[in-house]
């Protein structure tokens, strides 16, 4: 089992590190564009407030699906000391949860 949660927690941790590079090449593209497109104003603000609409969301996201891991692995504990679901391994829940991308 301790080789699933390693694997589980590589994986989590890549596709984690892979996103908030795309959210932070599409933040900079969309800072971008009002300049390479030659636009007013009115539309380089919205460009920067989608900008930063879009990367709260991505951060917001990323936060909750970390506050998800944290309560899955309180879960497993709480199982294993109460002695339910024997046969589900100790970090069953956490596993879920890091592979659910």
């Amino acid at each position: 089992m301790e080789f699933e949660l390693k694997g589980a927690l590589k994986k989590y941790r890549r596709m984690r590190s892979w996103r908030r590079a795309g959210m932070a090449i599409m933040a900079v593209g969309a800072m971008s564009a009002p300049w390479l497109l030659d636009l007013g104003r009115t539309d380089t603000l919205i460009c920067w407030f989608g900008a930063f609409t879009l990367w709260t969301a991505g951060e917001l996201e990323m936060r909750l699906k970390t506050i998800q891991i944290r309560l899955a692995g309180m879960n497993d504990q709480l199982n294993a000391l109460s002695g339910r679901d024997p046969e589900q391994g100790p970090d069953a829940d956490l596993i879920l949860e890091l592979n659910d991308w």
